[in-house]
């Protein structure tokens, strides 16, 4: 049952937290009691049913990764008792069983109803993933409207692609009722490869065309057969492609090659000028290109023509290039720009250069961050589950105020490094050094620099 992680050191004691926020009590005993290996799992999963007991979000996210299947007889215990949450995960862990799809369904629905709003960003993918793009669009609009930031994201992207998406539904609705023509066949194909994600299910259609040379059916079988680990045949058939059709796509592909695996980034230039292709994927990866060489003029030419056309990343690559070269006006319009259609990474940023001109303007040596801004962002940003927000925020508290505790043992359940490192100060600070040295061997054990003065102390 012990799936989760498995640290090499030995921790001969448990810890009862003083707090009035049982719910969070409950959660650390049972992090600590799986971290240390020093309890059994009834003992855990008491701790997390008391947790749960008191509506603990993190506490239903725990315990659908750590007592897996066992998870759905607590999980049965508080539907329609816990906000949504019994329903959402009890889906997850259906889901990943590859239960049955209506359940799951009924069980989503059942916790937006109740107003976890993350349930209806997972319908709209269960939807997606069917290429029922209308009906995935309606629930991540409903998501959007509740507050959830990955439909957010999602129905803004999917905004973008919305003729292309009810084109594939068309025909996938004729070839599932067997009446779609060959070229009609090649079109779904091409439209799956070129404008989603779902390679193998392309492959699946287009593999009819693979005779022909057809060059989406040949760069779908290299996306599958690099699935497998077969590199050096998807790599042929990339080649093979680009210099016989010029097809974007493995013009790209083997682009991102030569870029990753050996820092060529002028060569990785010349495929994709070679196709001569106006797509967003194209124009973003060339504004990449360009800013490795550090050509920033070029990059922002390419860059602003993605951004154009509403690329999310786009933007936040864009914002990012701008923030390197202390253009802090254009890259805080990019983040703001990105971070409204749904980038938590674009908000992130937008956060980080508020503070700082917060701090350039505050003398002050508090501790604590200022920017209601920011602040604010990161708020949204931590409500929705980003981890890397969450623990930013808590730099916000006094540090020895319990909302840093809670709001690293959030992160820390989604096994976040730094929110290890971050209890391991607020227990120093407290001078309970044994739950201190606990969290800052946690924090090593993921590789976490934790600094000379923390390993000092660790010896001790």
């Amino acid at each position: 049952m012990r799936k989760w992680l498995y640290y090499l050191f030995f921790v001969p004691f448990l810890f009862v937290s003083c707090s009035h926020d049982k719910g969070y009590d409950y959660l650390e005993n049972s992090l600590l009691g799986i971290f240390s290996k020093q309890e059994n799992d009834e003992y855990i999963s008491k701790q997390l049913e008391k947790a749960i007991k008191l509506k603990n979000k993190e506490a239903f996210a725990l315990s659908l990764v750590y007592l897996e299947g066992n998870s759905e007889e607590i999980f049965d215990k508080y539907l329609k008792k816990s906000n949504g949450y019994a329903e959402y995960f009890k889906a997850l862990l259906l889901k990943k069983q590859n239960g049955s799809e209506n359940e799951i369904l009924e069980l989503l629905e059942s916790s937006a109803k109740q107003g976890f709003s993350k349930a209806y960003y997972v319908m709209g993918d269960i939807y997606e993933n069917k290429l029922e793009f209308s009906k995935a669009q309606e629930y991540f609009k409903k998501g959007k409207e509740a507050g959830d930031f990955l439909s957010l994201r999602s129905y803004e992207a999917g905004k973008n692609m919305m003729s292309y998406y009810e084109k594939i539904e068309a025909l996938n609705k004729k070839m599932t009722a067997g009446n779609i023509s060959k070229d009609e066949k090649k079109e779904l194909g091409t439209l799956l490869v070129e404008r989603t994600q779902y390679a193998g299910k392309a492959y699946d259609i287009l593999k009819d065309f693979l005779a022909e040379n057809y060059p989406p059916a040949l760069y779908a079988k290299a996306k599958v057969l690099e699935g497998d680990g077969k590199n050096d045949e998807a790599i042929k058939l990339y080649q093979d492609t680009l210099f016989k059709n010029k097809y974007y796509l493995s013009a790209y592909e083997i682009a991102k090659k030569l870029a990753d695996e050996n820092k060529s980034y002028e060569t990785a230039l010349l495929p994709l000028a070679d196709v001569k292709s106006d797509e967003i994927l194209i124009n973003s990866y060339m504004g990449y290109l360009y800013e490795n060489l550090g050509n920033f003029k070029e990059a922002e030419k390419y860059y602003l023509k993605a951004v154009a056309k509403n690329d999310i990343d786009t933007m936040y690559y864009l914002g990012k290039m701008y923030e390197t070269q202390n253009e802090l006006k254009k890259a805080k319009n990019m983040y703001t720009k990105a971070y409204s259609l749904g980038s938590s990474e674009a908000g992130e940023r937008l956060a980080f250069i508020y503070e700082n001109e917060e701090q350039s303007k505050n003398t002050s040596q508090s501790e604590t961050l200022k920017n209601k801004e920011a602040k604010k962002i990161l708020e949204r940003l931590s409500k929705n589950d980003i981890s890397s927000a969450t623990v930013t925020l808590s730099s916000y508290y006094p540090k020895n105020s319990n909302k840093v505790r809670i709001l690293n043992l959030k992160a820390a359940v989604d096994q976040y490094p730094e929110a290890y490192y971050n209890l391991g100060v607020y227990y120093f600070n407290k001078k309970k050094n044994k739950k201190a040295k606990f969290y800052f061997i946690a924090a090593k054990s993921t590789g976490f620099d934790i600094g000379e003065f923390y390993e000092a102390f660790l010896k001790n």
